[in-house]
């Protein structure tokens, strides 16, 4: 094949032709080809001197065996040091002193919303009134008291949690383990009503007040008010898995228990008292 030259650059032609214009055979540019042959060869070198390739559940160590992922953990560390100098008033307070402090609550409270919400808002929603399963936390009943340690306690170690000093919370399942017959049950499901002041059969109710102070009242005390152990009070208004007598006999037949996680590992000591500081400004707020 005979080679032709573009008759004004005098440059070699490909012989490709479109619409009359000739694709002339341009070399690649010597710099360009050192460009390329110099890239390679530094990017040979990092995978040789630097962690680089994966290999399925490891990577190539590299002979420097640098990684970002060192670097990123000492900053970490270094970032946690200077936390804990600025955080020294919150860690080495007392709760019932630091909840008083409008230094404290100024300084934290906005840091304290965003943890919740991070961790808490999914189960309890981010303006704390919970939903059904999950308890209200501006309301005015709790499980174990709203005594700022309990509380401390709670969000430390959780309920019904995998951690050896959590909280334990459950509701015997009275008619899937035969515990009571079905007609106590129902007698106490109007009994249950009652105490609340909902509408119910008075009838039936006082037939299952004799089966609530033998079965019940161990836990919800006499009156039904609850004795502060994880028993909720049935007198008031305020219902984890509703209140209605649908409801009612749902928990008296499968019982109930619930799950708090256990924090104590996840977050920091001065996160956790953040947000047993939080909960109490937020009933301040009016968010109830």
């Amino acid at each position: 094949m005979q080679i032709e030259h573009d008759e004004v650059s005098g440059q070699k032609t490909t012989g490709h032709e479109w619409d009359g214009i000739k694709e002339l055979d341009t070399p690649v540019p010597k710099w360009a080809k050192w460009a390329y042959i110099i890239t390679s060869l530094v990017a040979l070198g990092g995978w040789i001197l630097y962690p680089a390739i994966p290999l399925g559940s490891d990577f190539t160590r590299g002979l420097f065996g640098t990684t970002s992922r060192a670097n990123v953990l000492e900053a970490v560390k270094e970032a946690e040091v200077v936390r804990e100098k600025d955080e020294a008033d919150l860690i080495d307070g007392d709760l019932y002193d630091l909840v008083d402090d409008p230094t404290i609550r100024a300084k934290y409270e906005s840091a304290a919303r965003v943890l919740f919400t991070d961790n808490c808002a999914a189960c309890h929603g981010r303006d704390l009134k919970g939903q059904t399963g999950f308890p209200n936390l501006v309301d005015d009943s709790w499980l174990f008291g709203d005594d700022l340690d309990e509380i401390e306690w709670t969000i430390r170690y959780g309920i019904n949690a995998n951690n050896d000093d959590t909280r334990y919370s459950e509701m015997p399942a009275f008619g899937r383990d035969e515990m009571l017959e079905q007609a106590d049950i129902k007698n106490v499901a109007e009994y249950v009503l009652s105490l609340s002041g909902a509408e119910h059969d008075a009838t039936l109710a006082k037939a299952g007040s004799e089966v609530f102070e033998n079965e019940c009242s161990a836990c919800h005390g006499e009156t039904g008010e609850g004795v502060g152990i994880g028993a909720p009070n049935l007198t008031d208004s305020f219902w984890i898995y509703g209140g209605t007598r649908k409801d009612i006999l749902e928990t008296l037949e499968n019982g109930r228990a619930g799950h708090m996680p256990s924090w104590d590992k996840r977050l920091k000591d001065a996160d956790i008292k953040k947000l047993v500081l939080y909960l109490n400004w937020s009933k301040d707020n009016g968010e109830d």
